[in-house]
């Protein structure tokens, strides 16, 4: 059976079906060679007035008037000339794409979702406010050039109604890391590789005029024209267009809007040129820019309407954005501040000037949104009338604001963690004595008797002080481990069978699937299966007897240094740990359990700390994760 077949008996890919459908503008599957129509989306079949259970087979060879034009090749552009009914001849751009090796099977999506409305009166305004538009976010600087400049040509392609559009760089473009880029775009385009091998002469056609390429290469096509744009005195590249037979759009029109496109570039080649000059000269070209790049303090350099013309490496990794994302931009854009960066600069002159300790503390936002403490100090570069510029010195404090808040802390625990051991042994006896007495006065009544029932529940808080006191001395003491190497994905398993009458009582189901050829892990089994009976004993109690769903999911995690570890998951979807408690979780005393004591995740991370793993907690509204990381053996 051949392809055409294959997709006449409703065996078409689901993947070609989804794209049909996804499409805004008519998509339809077609045959080359018989003209039949296969499949289309709604409005392929309304182009050809029928529906999708239409009976009899449509011929798109009734429609299209130059589908023999149609070029042998896997994906192209091409524009059709179709005819509705009784209606003039219309032109439509589509793209298509072969679907068989046999360059039979055919996929044709129109390009323009305004198809409908070219067919009639001149929309040469509505197309020059689109590509005028367009041209102000292309060029805004280099970093908005790089993402939206291919995009642009197609919006112009398909505006102008053009067979297509291409910009080849001068080499100009080569000292801005952008020529290569710029090549590959038009590396496949039949119009590149015609004038490729004549760069030379293309400098005979006159500066930003649009002429035909036959004026110099007889043997080029009559519809294909130059435009070569030069800046104030070199050339920054030629726009080559393919036309096609236009009734509404003149070639005045083409020039017009050719010269408005040049002066947004020129405006972009001035501007990057203004800012390559400044840290060519005086940073590349020198060891300065080695030193600047290299020492521990973030410099940001902006011009005299504060844009940013250089940021150092260092400064990237504070903010996490790369040069190409900020340079260009408004350093307000960096620098969130209330009262803006004019009233920042003012407020640290005014501070410099006051007195001579370190300068104050600012507040800024990283890409990430987290917030981080520097020193920040400015200073003035002024090269000439002209050329003015302000340096920003940031050294972030994070770290050490961070560590000595954490000697705080530590400092602060040491003395707790000292005196909790040292109350917990003195509790103990009284406790234990207590329980001895407890068990005497029981044995002197009868079960059920009044006395009987107080004694049991005192001996029921003996017991809770008991278990917390144990804790206690668990946390504060040094874990002693017993290592040894375990198939990790069999303990879970084993551990998993101990809970499943548990889980049958509470009426929730478990989901575990143990990796094939899982590496093993050095831990102490017994007290690593206190940290996992306590994550999913808190999962079923965060289910709270209305049944649920507790998955078990263990995988392999690659750190950025190549060094690998387990992941083991354990989730469920309760009502989820509240978000003022979350940061919090792991430590004493916290807990969101009813009769909780807040030492259970406490300890776990401890053990888990212990065996050089990690824990973290992810929750929401429906459901709680916990993921832990342990380390696997080498060469596993």
């Amino acid at each position: 059976m051949n392809n055409t077949a294959a997709l006449q008996t409703n065996e078409l890919s689901e993947t070609i079906e989804a794209f049909l459908f996804s499409c805004i503008t008519p998509a339809f599957v077609w045959s080359v060679r018989s003209g039949k129509l296969i499949k289309a989306n709604a409005m392929g079949y309304e182009l050809f007035h029928v529906t999708s259970d239409h009976p009899n087979p449509v011929s798109v060879f009734d429609f299209i008037s130059n589908w023999n034009e149609i070029p042998e090749k896997k994906t192209h552009s091409i524009w059709l000339e179709y005819n509705r009914l009784d209606e003039p001849l219309q032109y439509i751009q589509v793209r298509n794409s072969f679907l068989s090796d046999d360059f039979d099977l055919l996929l044709t999506v129109i390009v323009n979702p305004r198809w409908r409305a070219d067919s009639g009166g001149d929309r040469s305004l509505e197309a020059f406010s689109q590509i005028v538009r367009g041209a102000f976010e292309t060029f805004c600087s280099r970093t908005d050039f790089l993402e939206k400049f291919e995009g642009y040509l197609d919006a112009i392609t398909v505006e102008l109604q053009l067979s297509d559009l291409l910009f080849l760089p001068g080499l100009g473009f080569k000292q801005y890391d952008l020529y290569d880029k710029l090549q590959t775009i038009i590396a496949n385009k039949p119009l590149f590789h015609f004038v490729d091998s004549k760069r030379g002469s293309l400098k005979s056609f006159p500066r930003n005029k649009l002429s035909p390429l036959s004026d110099i290469f007889p043997d080029a096509p009559s519809h294909w024209q130059i435009y070569p744009l030069f800046g104030t005195e070199e050339l920054i590249g030629y726009f080559l267009m393919e036309f096609r037979d236009n009734v509404f759009l003149k070639m005045d029109y083409y020039q017009l809007l050719l010269d408005m496109i040049a002066v947004n570039f020129q405006s972009l080649f001035e501007n990057m040129e203004m800012t390559k000059a400044l840290y060519q000269s005086e940073f590349e070209n020198s060891l300065n820019s080695q030193i600047i790049d290299h020492i521990s303090e973030g410099v940001i350099i902006t011009n005299s309407d504060y844009l940013i013309v250089y940021i150092n490496q260092i400064s990237s990794t504070m903010f996490g954005f790369s040069p190409a994302d900020v340079i260009g931009h408004q350093l307000d854009d960096l620098f969130v501040t209330t009262d803006g960066i004019r009233k920042l600069i003012e407020s640290l002159a005014s501070a410099d000037g006051s007195n001579d300790d370190l300068p104050p503390v600012q507040y800024f936002h990283r890409r990430s949104g987290e917030t981080f403490p520097c020193h920040l100090q400015v200073s003035n570069l002024n090269f000439d009338e002209k050329n003015k510029y302000t340096i920003f010195v940031l050294t972030d404090i994070s770290e050490s604001e961070e560590s000595r808040l954490k000697t705080e802390q530590l400092a602060q625990r040491a003395f707790l963690g000292d005196f909790a051991s040292l109350l917990a042994h003195e509790i103990r006896n009284p406790i234990n004595n207590m329980n001895i007495w407890i068990q005497n006065i029981k044995g002197l009544c009868q079960e059920g008797d009044e006395i009987f029932d107080a004694a049991s529940r005192i001996e029921d808080d003996c017991s809770r002080v008991s278990h917390l006191i144990s804790n206690i001395l668990a946390f504060s003491k040094p874990l002693k481990l017993n290592l040894e190497s375990v198939d990790l994905a069999q303990f879970l398993s084993d551990l998993l069978e101990r809970w499943k009458l548990n889980f049958a009582r509470s009426n929730i189901k478990s989901y575990y699937a143990p990796p094939a050829s899982f590496p093993n892990i050095m831990m102490t089994p017994r007290t690593m299966e206190q940290v996992f009976n306590n994550l999913i004993g808190n999962a079923v109690d965060a289910l709270d007897n209305k049944g649920g769903v507790i998955p078990l999911k263990v995988s392999l995690n690659e750190t950025e240094i190549g060094r690998k570890q387990a992941l083991i998951s354990i989730s469920d979807n309760g009502p989820g740990i509240p978000d003022e408690m979350i940061d919090h979780i792991f430590e004493p005393f916290v807990t969101s359990k009813k009769k909780g004591n807040g030492w259970g995740l406490a300890l776990s991370k401890r053990i888990i700390t212990s065996h050089k793993g990690t824990i973290q907690v992810k929750s929401y509204p429906g459901g709680t994760v916990f993921e832990i990381l342990l380390p696997i053996l080498s060469g596993g």
